[in-house]
């Protein structure tokens, strides 16, 4: 049988399908053409704008890791500071004996600087004591804590305000009464957040939730100031040497500016979420 071939001209294509004849092979300049093409610039190419992405977010993750590892040591400075006047804060007044103004120094001190400290802190991020816990049980921890901070701050206040009578002239005494006040309205608005779903209809949740962070956050603002002029008083200096006074001083203001920086942080939110509606 013969068969019949069809002729050859110079304008059919022929296709390689992957053969291994080395008849038909394409000359090398046609190879380079054909080669050309896959070739991409570096600044063309996708990658590299995504290489660029990941320099740049690499960078950020590096810096916040730095921020957040300064936190945490700025917490743990801060609990050591706050340690450090309960602890010395009870010897003296314990030593002494817990009457009168001794109890007054006591309670305030129990209450505001430890408690209403640590509970101000509870929801911070950065908090060495409670950052691995649970929200709700963060929460629980919060209302305990300042609930018992509150009642022994008040106490402790009211015991020094009957005392003198309730004519207080000194700026302890004066930033004394304020604090006082704004721990009456920090609990009592910390009551309505905890019952907002019942007053929602009277105040929104968010705008009340930010009520009570503003106002217990200004309570334990002036509290710790107060403390601060009462190392002025004459109950602390006739129990404790110049140089102890300032060091006083100075670790319950560094106490009041970490302890802030949770509190301040919560503000903020609630302050630019209330903004956006």
């Amino acid at each position: 049988m013969n068969e019949h071939h069809l002729p050859v001209t110079n304008n059919q294509t022929v296709v390689d399908y992957g053969s291994t004849a080395t008849k038909a092979r394409p000359n090398q300049n046609t190879a380079r053409t054909q080669r050309l093409p896959s070739f991409v610039l570096i600044n063309e190419s996708p990658t590299a704008q995504r290489y660029t992405r990941m320099s740049h977010n690499t960078f950020n993750g590096d810096t916040q890791r730095a921020g957040e590892r300064l936190e945490y040591f700025l917490n743990v400075l801060n609990q050591m500071c706050i340690g450090f006047i309960t602890i010395y804060m009870s010897y003296i007044t314990l030593r002494t004996g817990l009457q009168g103004t001794g109890l007054h120094a006591w309670l305030v001190t129990i209450g505001f600087s430890f408690f209403m400290a640590e509970g101000v802190m509870v929801h911070y991020g950065n908090n060495v004591l409670t950052n691995s816990y649970k929200r709700n049980t963060k929460t629980t921890i919060h209302w305990m804590l300042l609930t018992l901070g509150g009642t022994c701050g008040a106490a402790g206040a009211l015991i020094k305000m009957i005392q003198k009578g309730f004519s207080l002239h000194s700026t302890h005494g004066r930033l004394g009464i304020t604090a006082f006040i704004l721990c009456l309205l920090s609990m009592s608005s910390g009551l309505a957040a905890l019952c907002s779903q019942r007053v929602k209809k009277a105040i929104t949740p968010l705008f009340n939730k930010a009520l009570h962070n503003f106002l217990g956050f200004a309570c334990f603002v002036i509290a710790l100031v107060t403390q601060y002029y009462g190392y002025e008083t004459g109950y602390f200096k006739s129990r404790s040497e110049w140089d102890l006074r300032i060091l006083m001083k100075c670790v319950t203001l560094i106490s009041l500016v970490l302890s802030s920086i949770g509190p301040i942080k919560a503000l903020y939110h609630k302050v630019k979420a209330i903004s956006r509606r």
